[in-house]
């Protein structure tokens, strides 16, 4: 997005003015997209003045060069507002799992659809086999629309996995039910969405969280705060395996709603 700009206005950066950027964002309401034969959506537009606001921030503190972009704001989104939670109340939720075979279930949970970020039908379809846990890597076999990707996880992540395989699902899976399936109810039976929630909502209640959370709110969450912490935008939509960037740019304007809430 920054090259585009650049490239658009075709002069030193240095050199660039308030004029430059207006004129600039004129131009952007004024394209169709390529994909949708439509004009930009505020959505989209609004991906560009976030990028432009870290471009300015990184050339201030990295060169004391000021590009002047004060004057952007952020163009109005009428989306239904998506709940998230601060990064406490993560921490509460995760704090809330004893270390009973479900609370080491509890916490794979959060894992993948916190800290891996995956959709609904995605978490309870994985498999052990998807795991590689030399590279910490997880491949998410089946996705939205049958596609297919890989997505990274922490240390951290890595731990609360390798004691559920080992000791909780082991627990878990007496019969020896599902060899590979990862997410297992006590009679070592594949997991549904709604077993999983109720286990959600047990935390909440222990964490003391008193909105309304849902499995994907996990999901919403982790792309909100990987987004505060300058994660890119395309690879923040690489991570949650979005097919359009669009999908993605939503969460530009989670962040400047909520501002340094979280």
């Amino acid at each position: 997005m920054v090259s585009q700009f650049l490239e658009h206005v075709d002069r030193p950066i240095k050199k660039i003015t308030k004029v430059d950027v207006t004129e600039f964002f004129d131009h952007l309401r004024s394209m169709t997209s390529e994909r949708t034969q439509r004009r930009l959506s505020n959505v989209h537009i609004n991906g560009y003045v976030m990028a432009l606001k870290r471009f300015s921030k990184f050339l201030f503190h990295m060169h004391s060069i000021d590009l002047t972009v004060e004057h952007l704001s952020y163009l109005k989104v009428d989306t239904p507002e998506k709940q998230i939670l601060s990064l406490q109340q993560i921490k509460s939720l995760f704090d809330a799992c004893d270390n009973t075979k479900f609370g080491m279930r509890d916490k794979v949970m959060l894992a993948l659809y916190y800290s891996c970020g995956l959709r609904r039908s995605e978490a309870i379809q994985v498999e052990i086999r998807d795991i590689d846990f030399t590279n910490n890597i997880l491949f998410v076999r089946n996705g939205k629309g049958g596609k297919q990707r890989y997505v990274p996880f922490t240390d951290s992540t890595h731990q609360i996995l390798t004691q559920y395989i080992d000791v909780g699902r082991k627990r878990l899976n007496r019969r020896n039910r599902l060899r590979n399936t990862l997410l297992i109810g006590k009679n070592g039976d594949r997991l549904k969405p709604q077993a999983l929630q109720l286990r959600l909502n047990t935390l909440c209640k222990k964490a003391e969280i008193k909105q309304k959370v849902g499995l994907h709110t996990l999901r919403h969450s982790i792309a909100t705060h990987l987004l505060m912490q300058d994660m890119s935008i395309y690879k923040i939509s690489e991570f949650l395996g979005h097919s359009s960037l669009e999908s993605t740019q939503i969460y530009t304007h989670i962040v400047e709603n909520i501002g340094n809430k979280i």
